[in-house]
């Protein structure tokens, strides 16, 4: 390998950006990509779609195949939506990227996907959820913070500032 290509390798850093298509996952992707992308960044756009979250308790119980098959197919279409959108917001900046679909409690997913990508940082938006909401369901933000092994950047949506005062 050159000297330059072997530069080139060693300043290259696997970044990993949550997504999941809300506008504070956008908003914090075009913060990165105004603020902080380098060229050589490895960029993951990774989004964990929870299954059942949509569902109802109802059809859930009711065990009708039809119907869970149905909604099944509707939140897989959702996933795609969101893939689709994630990668054309990429796009419109020239990022090359991979997508990566997680699974399982959002938080963990993102800091497991960041230790097994060898990522330098982690990237994701803050919805800014109420304390009782964060209380009773947590928040995917804070897990990731406390959890992750690298850096964590968590952007908060210019709409959400006035929550702070």
């Amino acid at each position: 390998m050159a000297d330059s290509e072997q530069k080139q390798d060693s300043e290259k850093r696997n970044v990993l950006i949550a997504m999941d298509g809300s506008k504070h996952a956008i908003f914090a992707f075009e913060w990165y990509v105004a603020n902080i992308f380098q060229p050589n960044d490895n960029v993951i756009m990774a989004h964990c779609a929870e299954h059942g979250v949509n569902l109802p308790p109802t059809a859930m119980m009711a065990g009708n195949p039809t119907v869970i098959q149905a909604m099944m197919k509707e939140h897989e279409e959702e996933v795609m939506k969101v893939f689709k959108t994630i990668d054309a917001l990429a796009n419109k900046h020239n990022i090359k990227h991979t997508l990566e679909r997680l699974t399982g409690p959002p938080g963990e997913a993102v800091v497991k996907a960041a230790e097994q990508q060898n990522c330098e940082l982690i990237i994701a938006g803050s919805r800014g959820h109420g304390s009782l909401r964060r209380t009773i369901l947590g928040s995917v933000s804070d897990y990731i913070v406390h959890h992750a092994h690298v850096p964590v950047l968590i952007c908060k949506h210019e709409d959400e500032h006035h929550k702070l005062k």
